[in-house]
Order: C-alpha cells, then structure tokens, then sequence
C-alpha cells in the first residue's frame, strides 16, 4: 500500500543550539556575530525534510524546489532555536510547508519551502 502524503497542518521540528560556524561570514570575512540567513536556510529545509521523509514510498525521494525566508531578528551564539515546518499545500508532485524558526527572545525568521517528489537517484 502506498504511504499517504503529509497533511495538510501536520508539523515536523528540531532544535539547534547557534555555534560559531553558524555565524554570518562572507567571503571567508566575519560580518557579524549572530546567527546567518544561511543557516536558517540550511534548518527549514532540514525541518521540512522530517515533515516528509515518513512520507516518501518506495522508490521515490525529495528534494528542495524552492526556499523563501525572512530574517526578522538576530539570535547570538548559545542559543536554542526551535524550526517548525508545517504542511501548507501537499499533492503528488510537492509539499509546501510554512516555517518558522522561534528564539528566546521571539520569532527569528519565517518563510516557506517547497519539497518537490523525485525517483531515487534520480538526481545522482
């Protein structure tokens, strides 16, 4: 029987505690001490990747399509984040999920992932 896709609302998250080397460097130079938009982007599309992985039926895989994010505020090395994705629009080809990645002092960005389905190793 073939697994069903995620619902729509269902949730999948992770923390991860902000490190040195999830700091804002560019072109090998520290920009700023806090946390980047590029380890936001990395931790949405890890967090969207667990809504759908207990999804995926034999033969098939997922990968990112599409990742829109909003920085709205910085978090500091040391602290706990939490990253939720949550089924938004889900049919054959993809899941859409809204993300969002909340802080102690609030939320620190959110935005959207799409996951598309693909065949496995189609992409080796």
């Amino acid at each position: 029987m073939a697994r069903q896709r995620p619902a729509i609302g269902e949730e999948a998250a992770l923390e991860v505690t902000v490190t040195d080397a999830m700091l804002v460097d560019i072109l090998g130079r520290r920009i700023h001490p806090v946390y980047s938009t590029v380890s936001m982007v990395k931790h949405v599309e890890e967090a969207s990747r667990l809504l759908i992985e207990p999804h995926l039926r034999d033969g098939e895989d997922g990968t990112g399509y599409a990742v829109s994010v909003v920085h709205e505020r910085p978090a500091r090395v040391g602290e706990r984040l939490r990253v939720v994705a949550r089924a938004t629009r889900v049919d054959e080809r993809e899941c859409e999920s809204e993300v969002e990645v909340e802080g102690p002092a609030g939320r620190v960005g959110r935005g959207t992932v799409i996951q598309r389905y693909v065949r496995s190793g189609q992409l080796a």
